[in-house]
């Protein structure tokens, strides 16, 4: 275990927290006591689970911790998620960037089938007035307001043949 490393470490995410050792120690739920012996390397093998609080706490990675506090066995298993690295804040970011584009994704959806369907009845009542005027020449539905609808409704389809812009989707690390 690297003790001074791993005091570099917990302390310089603290002060960029903000936060006393006094105040870490009750966020984490960890005695005051046994964080300064830690932080202080008092400690020869660090609980995990205190590693997994503090990281939590001060948004850190935890293969970080783990690796400084010599847990190098455990690494190996930590290592092949690809989110290894990442901090607890960035996971929940990335958690929301993908709430966010899920929502958008279903809007943009939504919104292309509400058009298709404004298209399609469109459509319907289109060819119902021409069918009418066929039957009937006095008929108050003209030629231009179909080609109107028509037109309404070829606008309205545009937006179906688009796709989704995926370049909104949250970048892969």
């Amino acid at each position: 275990m690297n003790s001074e490393e791993l005091k570099i470490l917990i302390e310089s995410a603290r002060e960029a927290k903000g936060i006393s050792q006094r105040e870490l120690a009750k966020l984490t739920g960890i005695s005051r006591s046994t964080l300064n012996d830690l932080i202080n390397g008092k400690i020869k093998k660090v609980d995990i689970d205190d590693l997994r609080k503090i990281a939590e706490t001060l948004d850190m990675s935890l293969q970080k911790l783990l690796k400084v506090a010599g847990y190098d066995e455990m690494l190996f298993y930590v290592s092949k998620d690809k989110y290894a690295n990442k901090s607890s804040k960035d996971l929940k970011d990335l958690i929301e960037q993908y709430k966010k584009s899920e929502l958008e994704l279903l809007d943009f959806d939504n919104e292309k089938r509400k058009k298709v369907s404004d298209a399609r009845q469109k459509l319907f009542y289109t060819i119902e007035h021409l069918q009418i005027m066929q039957k009937d020449k006095d008929s108050l539905y003209t030629i231009d307001k179909a080609i109107e609808d028509i037109k309404y409704a070829f606008d309205e389809l545009e937006v179906a043949e688009h796709k989704y812009d995926y370049s909104k989707l949250p970048k892969k690390n």
